[in-house]
């Protein structure tokens, strides 16, 4: 839907069209927030600390006791950090919650191990928990139930299951040993590891995962980072992507509960370690450049159901001018500038998956969800869902582009299939946070900050531009 380039609508829809371009206008490249430091290079203000049973006792030290000066403020090579002993295993944890996000920290080795990770087989650990949730202690006596990018030697990156927490992954099942080319070796013999492997296919697991990249400086100071968005978290390491994982969640009782809004931790784990910097900073897209690196959901069709019945009148609505016909399975937009949408059910989080083909050049079309009932006025679907636009590939303006939520945010520029060819689109709402895939390539990350609307209805565009884009295909699977 490109209300700003209708050819025959009249005065009134033009105003009309201007009014809501420049009510919702959006900056295709917003300005990053600034990041906010977590450490005041004083004291430890903003943090809990946590500690769990030192090696030999039966008993943790429990929250905001540090009897063995665990975690000290320093000055580490001329500039002040936080020294994390490792003689105990626990964390500190930040008093604030976080949702979507991106941190940065840098770190760099000491010479300490502690028991029981002292020996050589042993890598120095540490490592970033993030959306941490629940009890201290609840994992490994040590950490709160959360998501991990493990600060290891030969493993920074790596992804481990906390308190019982489990992803979903690219990867492949390996015996390290067997594997000279993965950095990380393992500790003990025969060990087994998932290797991080982008396109390979897609599983649920809670075994380890590593990364099979190592930029680490062994004695240098290096920066972690985690991009923490709806349900995807990218770790890198200097600059490089090292995993990428997608859904975290755990089990309580029969109900999966989704890991996306949680405290921060930083580990103790039996090593020597300095961290000089930790910032934050709230994002609300996945940066375009690490696009690539988010798993997709995965393919196959369990749980999904179709949306379209034998006719265009079997469980849906017309809605405005113009209509929808629906033959063999195809629905094609007629006329008008209106909305054909399925009435029988409103959906909260879903993945929604169809395709439409254009018979012209900027046929236009549009996908619309989340709207409440539109009674016979289709221009509530546009004040109060969302729309993925189907259009021009090349636009004048970004936010027209195929695959944008029109008109708040932009899609990555991909090539559509030549006119009469089948696209397919993929979107996922899950919260606030949105999602877009053309043709299998992720183009567009989106958290509404205007937080509109948590469920609605699915509906079709048939727009007036005398040309025809058609649908086929749509169907939906709900999520918790």
């Amino acid at each position: 839907m490109n209300t700003l380039r209708l050819p025959s609508c009249g005065a009134v829809a033009l105003t009309l069209a201007a009014a809501l371009g420049a009510a919702f206008a959006a900056d295709p490249q917003p300005t990053p927030a600034p990041w906010k430091s977590l450490l005041n290079g004083k004291d430890r203000t903003g943090w809990d600390t946590y500690l769990g049973r030192p090696h030999g006792s039966d008993s943790p030290i429990g929250l905001n006791k540090d009897p063995r000066g665990v975690f000290t403020v320093v000055t580490h090579d001329g500039a002040p950090a936080i020294r994390i002993s490792g003689e105990v295993w626990g964390a500190i944890t930040s008093k604030e919650e976080f949702e979507n996000f991106h941190i940065r920290v840098e770190y760099k080795w000491g010479q300490k191990k502690w028991p029981p990770r002292h020996e050589p087989r042993h890598y120095r650990d540490s490592g970033i928990l993030y959306w941490c949730v629940g009890e201290h202690g609840a994992g490994s006596g040590a950490w709160m139930r959360s998501v991990e990018c493990n600060i290891m030697e030969k493993g920074v990156g790596q992804w481990w299951a906390v308190a019982g927490s489990y992803v979903d992954i690219e990867g492949r099942r390996v015996v390290l040993e067997k594997e000279p080319r993965v950095p990380y070796r393992g500790e003990d013999p025969g060990e087994k590891c998932i290797v991080w492997e982008p396109g390979a296919p897609r599983f649920t697991t809670g075994e380890g995962i590593t990364s099979p990249f190592d930029p680490e400086k062994a004695t240098d100071w290096n920066v972690c980072e985690v991009i923490a968005w709806g349900n995807v978290g990218v770790h890198l390491l200097n600059g490089q992507v090292v995993l990428a994982i997608s859904n975290p969640r755990f089990k309580e009782g029969d109900r999966e509960v989704r890991l996306t809004r949680g405290k921060i931790q930083i580990q103790s784990e039996g090593a020597e370690v300095f961290y000089r910097k930790i910032e934050v900073r709230p994002i609300s897209e996945v940066p375009a450049d690490l696009l690539k690196h988010v798993p997709a959901e995965p393919m196959d069709e369990t749980g999904f159901t179709s949306l379209f019945g034998k006719a265009a009148d079997d469980g849906w609505k017309q809605c405005g001018p113009g209509k929808f016909t629906l033959e063999n399975g195809v629905a094609t937009g007629h006329d008008g500038m209106g909305l054909w949408w399925h009435s029988r059910k409103q959906f909260g989080n879903f993945v929604l998956r169809g395709e439409f083909l254009q018979e012209q050049e900027i046929a236009d079309s549009g996908v619309f969800f989340r709207f409440p009932d539109p009674g016979n006025d289709p221009w509530v679907a546009v004040n109060k869902g969302h729309e993925m636009e189907i259009g021009d590939p090349k636009p004048e303006k970004p936010t027209w582009r195929t695959g944008s939520i029109y008109p708040f945010h932009a899609a990555l520029e991909v090539p559509v299939k030549p006119l009469g060819q089948w696209n397919t689109y993929e979107i996922v709402a899950i919260g606030h946070n949105y999602s877009v895939r053309l043709n299998g390539k992720l183009v567009n990350t989106w958290t509404d900050p205007t937080k509109r609307s948590l469920s609605g209805y699915i509906g079709l565009q048939n727009y007036n531009d005398g040309k025809t884009v058609r649908h086929r295909n749509l169907r939906i699977k709900e999520l918790l």
